[in-house]
Formats: C-alpha cells, structure tokens, sequence
C-alpha cells in the first residue's frame, strides 16, 4: 500500500466552502474511479489534511487519469473558478507504513 498526503494551509473563512465543495464535487469522483479516503483533518493551525489509500504506485496514476478525464473533474474545475480561495498553500507526499514493532524487535533496554 501507498498513502498521498494533502495538505492545505486554508483560508479561514472559506473552510466550510472548501469541505462542500470536496465533499460534494471532488470526493465522489474520486471514489468512484477507486481511490480510498484514509481520512481529512483540520488542525489547529489552520490547516487541512487528507490522506489517500491506493494499492501501489501504478494503481495510483491510473486512478488520476482516469478522475482527469472525467468530465465531473472539468465541471467540477469550472465551478471552482466562480468561488473564492480555499487555500493558500498546497503540499503533497507520499507514504509507505513503517516496519511494524514486531518486524523491529524488541527495543534495547
């Protein structure tokens, strides 16, 4: 498994915009072509996170072009022209789960 990480320093007070706007416009687009929702936070700084589950990289790229070329994804980016900011920054990163404690062994003491 592969884990993509977003993260977005958002605009305050548009935060409820931007999660109708995921929830409504970019979420079902994604799940439909078989991308796997991990889970999205606000921290307290202000920022937005959600992590993605996808079985390997291959299953990720053709997960993206297949959202790219769905026509909700051009609509969904039309729309997305007429509101304000969501966000001002924009990171994203990729993650493997760690060895498990047990595959480390037991800690020195």
């Amino acid at each position: 498994m592969i884990y993509r990480m977003q993260i977005y320093q958002a605009v305050g007070e548009n935060l409820a915009i931007f999660h109708d706007y995921f929830r409504i416009h970019l979420l079902p687009v994604q799940l439909r072509h078989g991308a796997r929702l991990v889970g999205r936070w606000e921290t307290e700084d202000g920022r937005v996170i959600a992590v993605w589950e996808y079985d390997d990289r291959e299953s990720y790229e053709h997960i993206q072009a297949e959202v790219a070329a769905d026509p909700a994804t051009g609509w969904a980016e039309e729309l997305r022209r007429e509101l304000p900011a969501f966000f001002t920054e924009r990171d994203e990163v990729f993650m493997r789960s760690a060895p498990s404690l047990e595959a480390l062994g037991d800690p020195a003491v």
